[in-house]
């Protein structure tokens, strides 16, 4: 009788073992898979030679005369890489702000007031751009980049004029006059930095800030950027 216990007692401790080997192979399994979906993507992208990208962001426009504010912009880039950390791109971006100004110079949008003009810009950016990615392909892969190329400048003045009532004071009429329409083209180099974000070997999302430096250099453009990337 107490053989008879002693073996059941090892068949159950057995049977305890057992389920415990189960539970940790189950839980070696699941560490094995967790380290496996947050290690570094295989740097595979190194074999394609191109890429192709684009996105939006943020411009700060300067200029000396009025106060252009923040606006957005939106961009693409084409590129061609001789590695995993160096590259040649090519690429543009637009940005545009619509503002109106009282007879300070300050925006009507920051302080209440009767407009006294409008200034309307348009700034385009196309360029050339060496891009330098520091160390190892990572998921996180920081970047340096400067380069040249040129920018057009579109802007137009337009002066706002009212007619009061003379009793009530209200606003009877109101006129507009353009006193200034250019267009103009300058060089400009640019420098700047992000990183690339891998998801895929071939997909990447792209943080991004430059700075362009034209000859007119109280003109200069600021702008932080985001976009997607795909390698081919």
């Amino acid at each position: 009788m107490a053989a008879t216990k002693f073996v059941l007692g090892l068949r159950l401790n057995g049977k305890g073992l057992t389920v415990i080997f189960r539970l940790a192979h189950v839980l070696a399994l699941a560490l094995m898979l967790s380290v496996f979906a947050f290690a570094p993507v295989p740097a595979r992208a190194q074999a394609h030679k191109f890429k192709l990208g684009g996105g939006a962001g943020f411009a700060v426009l300067e200029n000396p005369e009025v106060d252009h504010g923040r606006t957005a912009t939106v961009g693409g880039f084409f590129g061609l890489r001789f590695s995993d950390n160096l590259s040649l791109e090519g690429g543009f971006s637009f940005a545009r702000s619509n503002r109106e100004f009282n007879e300070n110079g300050e925006p009507i949008d920051q302080v209440q007031g009767i407009p006294a003009f409008r200034f309307e810009t348009n700034r385009y950016h196309l360029d050339g751009s060496f891009v330098f990615h520091l160390g190892r392909r990572q998921p996180f892969h920081a970047f340096l980049l400067a380069g040249g190329g040129v920018v057009r400048r579109d802007e137009k003045r337009t002066d706002i004029f009212f007619t009061f009532d003379p009793v009530t004071n209200q606003i009877l009429d109101r006129t507009e006059e353009v006193i200034l329409d250019t267009k103009e083209y300058e060089p400009t180099g640019h420098f700047g930095g992000g990183f690339d974000l891998y998801f895929l070997y071939n997909l990447a999302a792209r943080v991004e800030f430059r700075q362009w430096l034209p000859q007119t250099t109280e003109k200069r453009t600021r702008m932080f950027f985001f976009a997607a990337t795909y390698f081919f």
